[in-house]
């Protein structure tokens, strides 16, 4: 029996988490029927340490996708409260999960090319820092109505 009123913005991050775990399972899937491209070694890593490496990663992201898709599902609907534990799990399952992608693309790229995963780590670590440094600014002072041009 629902607590009290759902939250409109859960069930529109639960439409995301929903998407992030059907890319995750279907990147799972994809990654563990070509095993042979992730035959090259990277670093440190031999190709099979590589490719277990990865497979573990899109799991986990999975894992906590779902976890997520759960969470958001009992505040959505009404069942759990916002600003619950729950809520603060499954908000950061969620963070976890939408940044976690970031760090899958530069893996899967790897063997194929190393200087465009190189590039696309760098991207996405600049991207990351942009959006938590916008996070923080104050926003933009609006300009009273009187001092708008209206276009006609």
């Amino acid at each position: 029996m629902p607590t009290g009123e759902g939250s409109l913005l859960h069930q529109q991050a639960l439409t995301v988490s929903g998407l992030l775990t059907g890319l995750t399972l279907t990147a799972l899937v994809l990654i563990l029927n070509s095993p042979h491209s992730f035959e090259s070694a990277i670093g440190p890593l031999t190709g099979v340490q590589f490719f277990q490496l990865v497979v573990t990663y899109v799991a986990i992201l999975g894992a906590l996708s779902s976890v997520t898709m759960l969470a958001f599902l009992e505040i959505a609907g009404g069942l759990a409260q916002k600003l619950s534990p729950l809520d603060t799990l499954g908000t950061t399952f969620f963070l976890s999960t939408v940044f976690g992608f970031m760090g899958v693309l530069p893996l899967l790229l790897s063997p194929f090319t190393e200087y465009g995963s190189g590039v696309v780590l760098v991207v996405e670590v600049a991207l990351v820092i942009a959006y938590f440094v916008t996070r923080r600014l104050p926003p933009r002072a609006r300009p009273p109505p009187s001092a708008r041009i209206s276009g006609g």
